[in-house]
């Protein structure tokens, strides 16, 4: 289960504060309005149309997340997330990896043009690949995916809560044999640190 931290570990941040105040795009001169959204999406400022679709977690593009497992996890390893905007600003582009390099992926997160949900897809080095949806609670986040390409597991879920101090906790379920099991538990907090490099497979 250890390949399985994936968005589950990704997805949790959305419920911390509000999101940046966007800026105004030029009306006049498509080049320049173009350049403008490019330079905003690079630079992880949000836009009205991305805080519109992405809500709180526009706020996390262009940060770097460090997660450690708690006690409740079987997971030994320090997970770490950078997140970016991707396609002209359309997605947000969650990479992360393990402290070792020996596992980690990449997500595209973007808003369904025909249903509105938050959607993602997240792709693996390991082989397998999932895509889910994410629904807002109260105090944090939760997320849910079909898993294709696992031996073994088929689903996995989790649930994230945000403390007063901006710490987030993410706990999952995997689906594995049609039962669900407990999977990993992290906490997150921002970081300064490079994302780690992956190890050729």
């Amino acid at each position: 289960m250890r390949q399985l931290i994936s968005l589950v570990a990704v997805l949790a941040l959305s419920a911390c504060g509000n999101a940046q105040e966007a800026g105004s795009v030029p009306e006049e001169g498509a080049p320049k309005a173009l350049s403008a959204v490019a330079d905003r999406a690079s630079a992880g400022e949000v836009t009205e149309q991305q805080k519109a679709d992405f809500g709180t977690l526009a706020q996390y593009v262009g940060q770097t997340f460090k997660g450690a497992p708690t006690a409740q996890s079987d997971e030994a390893s320090v997970d770490t997330q950078k997140w970016e905007w991707a396609l002209g600003g359309k997605a947000i582009l969650i990479r992360h990896a393990l402290a070792d390099g020996s596992y980690g992926g990449d997500t595209y997160v973007y808003k369904d043009a025909k249903s509105g949900a938050l959607t993602y897809v997240y792709i693996t080095n390991a082989g397998f690949h999932t895509v889910g949806e994410m629904t807002p609670t109260e105090n944090g986040w939760i997320a849910e995916e079909a898993v294709t390409g696992h031996d073994t597991i088929t689903r996995v879920r989790s649930t994230s809560v945000v403390d007063e101090a901006g710490v987030w906790t993410m706990t999952s379920e995997v689906l594995t044999s049609g039962e669900w099991q407990p999977g990993h538990a992290f906490e997150y907090v921002p970081t300064s640190d490079p994302l780690p490099v992956l190890k050729r497979q």
